[in-house]
């Protein structure tokens, strides 16, 4: 028998009036229940059980139906019988066993599940989170006293020290609460740290204490809770210690704390820090409030190395604040000066390692280090972003982004007086423009560029427009960006948006915004950009008097130094061009990471040496170039290049 012709016989025989009569009586049952438990008073659980026996008694209605409406209408057909003498069973009853088995089976399946659901999980809420996360959150100034407030900065810090150090889970201190407590908005303002843990980071265990005086002493009380506070775990005894020493009772809460954990993890681990003099550390705090580009910040750093010479953290953030403003080789020296307080630190090891690579221009090596910086703590913001910008600009994975990115949710963060959350959207744009999800990076972009002017934020959005052929939503840009930049910031983008074009085969679009450039500079004293939108548009003669003029001013740029080369060559002046390579020759040095490397690959390409670009451009990249929003894929002298297998080599240099 067909399935069709089974159908059909089923609907003669009313098996689907019955059936419909049992679903829709089963129907009215549930919702009946569903709004009645409550006012007859019986428990809610009642409608489970409901539903449970009518899943049950779905089979048994279909043997039923069988038993007293069909059985009987078959014996009246003429029964064949088999070889054996035994009597065949007509197509129309194997046809309905089988559905009634596929029926039972998916009924249990269903009877099963909500069991599961609903009576083998736990209603309490667990006492313990499946995490290693600990949160360490400020310790209670019960001294009356708004000077000694600093000491509950220290204790947090000093036992988020030891847990990272020895790598007893991943810190979520009470900056990082903060900080996401000041960046969440909610119209009752009621945002605290306890929902803020709950909500976003969901900790295994909560370290909380406070500190008081008695006489001369200074006393300190601390507990580790469960996350959620419903269990307390231990409850230390008080510490004392001289009220003018506090770091003797955060030294010993640190090893206490320290000791619970370890003994709870890894008891094969000892513990051998030893915490900074209090006047140190009191500065190096001092340096941290501020920005580092202030007069203050490195003056900060100073005083606290001078106050002790063993202190690590300023040291390593004095490194840092000279690598910044691109000063390497006083960065150097003083990374070179500075040896790790143990070497059972891994964490300390891990960061001299981290700027050892930097220095180095091994971005592989950056890339491994600022990782295992990340692993310790993904959720904070800074140490998140850092991990984004190395993974798209120094390794070239764009890949990655998105995942980093998610690590740290965004939703009710305050964007604009969020610097970090910015960069992190910049970042997470241009990941996604790379990966060609241009659509989606439009979707990220647009909301924060309405609300934030910066214009680097405003160039990956230009891209997915200029890349996608949406020129459209880039004029929607451009619109925004003349009523809310500066002039000398249109001009910027309008060069962004030239080469972006050229490099996409937009070249009508990106005379036209090139265009704009010389027409915006034609009456102005200072054409700074008029140089480069002439290069750009291949009117190499124009560029070149241009050029000339700007490098007076600037004479070892080499970028500048590049462009007038490029332009020397085009306008047939081989011998002023070949000056000018041997002058880029001579500005070789250390900490440079490929600049002149790239430099002469540009020239290279330019003049049609392919070979020789792409031997200039390897060593670029092995020295420790970066791929920026203007670089290796995103530079307009290799057009031709993208797709060549030799390009992607460069691109994936250091995967």
């Amino acid at each position: 028998m067909t399935l069709k012709s089974f159908l059909k016989e089923c609907n003669e025989k009313d098996v689907f009036k019955r059936l419909s009569i049992y679903i829709v009586s089963s129907w009215v049952l549930i919702q009946v229940l569903a709004v009645t438990w409550e006012p007859i008073g019986i428990p809610k659980k009642s409608v489970t059980f409901l539903i449970i026996a009518l899943l049950v008694g779905l089979p048994i209605y279909i043997f039923y139906i069988w038993k007293y409406h069909l059985q009987p209408l078959e014996k009246l057909k003429k029964v064949r019988i088999s070889k054996k003498g035994v009597p065949k069973k007509s197509g129309f009853q194997k046809l309905y066993f089988s559905s009634l088995g596929i029926i039972s089976i998916l009924s249990l399946m269903a009877v099963v599940l909500i069991i599961q659901n609903n009576f083998f999980k736990s209603v309490k809420l667990p006492t313990q989170i499946a995490t290693d996360k600990i949160a360490i959150l400020e310790f209670g100034n019960n001294t009356g006293d708004p000077r000694n407030d600093i000491v509950s900065k220290m204790a947090s810090d000093w036992i988020s020290h030891g847990i990272t150090q020895h790598q007893l889970g991943q810190v979520v201190s009470p900056e990082v609460v903060t900080e996401y407590v000041g960046f969440l908005q909610t119209p009752e303002g009621d945002t605290d740290d306890k929902s803020v843990l709950n909500t976003y980071f969901k900790p295994a265990k909560v370290i909380t204490g406070n500190y008081y005086l008695d006489g001369d002493k200074l006393l300190f009380q601390c507990s580790i809770t469960n996350g959620d506070y419903s269990e307390t775990f231990i409850s230390f005894e008080p510490i004392s210690c001289d009220k003018e020493s506090p770091l003797e009772c955060i030294e010993t809460l640190k090893q206490i704390v320290l000791g619970f954990l370890i003994t709870e993890v890894t008891p094969e681990l000892n513990l051998q820090e030893t915490p900074p003099k209090y006047e140190a550390y009191q500065h190096f705090i001092d340096a941290t409030a501020i920005y580092s580009n202030e007069p203050d910040y490195l003056a900060l750093l100073n005083k606290a190395i001078e106050a002790d010479s063993n202190y690590f953290e300023p040291k390593v953030m004095r490194v840092a604040y000279y690598y910044n403003i691109g000063e390497y080789k006083t960065a150097d020296s003083l990374r070179k000066s500075i040896v790790p307080n143990s070497m059972s630190s891994t964490r300390q090891i891990n960061l001299l390692g981290l700027y050892d690579a930097l220095l180095d221009g091994n971005n592989k090596k950056i890339y491994n280090h600022t990782m295992k910086e990340y692993q310790i703590a993904p959720f904070d913001i800074t140490t998140n972003a850092s991990a984004m910008v190395v993974g798209l600009q120094y390794v070239n994975k764009p890949e990655i982004i998105d995942s980093i990115f998610k690590a740290v949710p965004m939703t009710g963060m305050d964007i604009e007086n969020c610097t970090q959350c910015q960069y992190r959207y910049y970042v997470e744009g241009l990941a996604e423009v790379q990966l060609k999800e241009y659509d989606k990076a439009i979707k990220t972009l647009t909301p924060i560029t309405d609300i934030i002017d910066d214009l680097y934020l405003k160039r990956p959005l230009m891209s997915a427009h200029i890349r996608s052929g949406d020129f459209k939503g880039l004029d929607k840009v451009f619109t925004k960006l003349k009523l809310s930049n500066s002039e000398d910031e249109l001009k910027s983008a309008y060069l962004f948006a030239g080469k972006e074009s050229i490099l996409f085969g937009h070249e009508g679009r990106a005379d036209e915004y090139l265009n704009n450039i010389i027409s915006l500079e034609e009456v102005a004293n200072d054409k700074d950009y008029t140089a480069f939108a002439y290069y750009y548009k291949g009117e190499f003669e124009k560029a070149e008097n241009f050029l000339k003029q700007k490098i007076k001013n600037a004479p070892d740029d080499t970028n500048l130094l590049t462009l007038l080369a490029i332009s020397y060559s085009k306008n047939g002046k081989n011998s002023e061009a070949k000056k000018l390579l041997e002058r880029l020759e001579s500005l070789r040095g250390d900490y440079q990471f490929g600049s002149i490397d790239y430099a002469l690959s540009q020239y290279y390409a330019a003049t049609g040496e392919e070979e020789r670009s792409y031997e200039h451009l390897f060593q670029s990249v092995a020295e420790g170039n970066t791929f920026t929003t203007g670089t290796f894929q995103n530079d307009p002298h290799f057009k031709e290049y993208l797709g060549t297998p030799a390009f992607e080599n460069i691109l994936t240099f250091w995967h």
